[in-house]
């Protein structure tokens, strides 16, 4: 996991309330829905914007899975600011 890339990234800061957030295309959803599913993860959050998803989720483990499997599929939303 190197410094620059979006793994990184995420999973180095947590929001104010201790949770990863992971910004996805709406693409996303299902992939985060089937992994979150397989882990029982009772305090994973879906957030539904305009144009983008968030996943709040505590689980490190389980971030880092749903990081790689979007990053690896092209789901990852561009949280970019001009």
């Amino acid at each position: 996991m190197s410094r620059g890339s979006p793994v990184f990234d995420i999973l180095s800061r947590r929001d104010p309330h201790g949770y990863f957030v992971i910004p996805l295309k709406p693409e996303g959803r299902e992939l985060a829905e089937k992994i979150l599913s397989q882990h029982l993860e009772p305090g994973a959050k879906l957030v539904e914007l305009r144009d983008v998803i968030l996943v709040r989720i505590k689980s490190r483990s389980v971030a880092e899975k749903i990081v790689r499997a979007a990053e690896k599929r092209g789901l990852l939303a561009d949280t970019e600011e001009d």
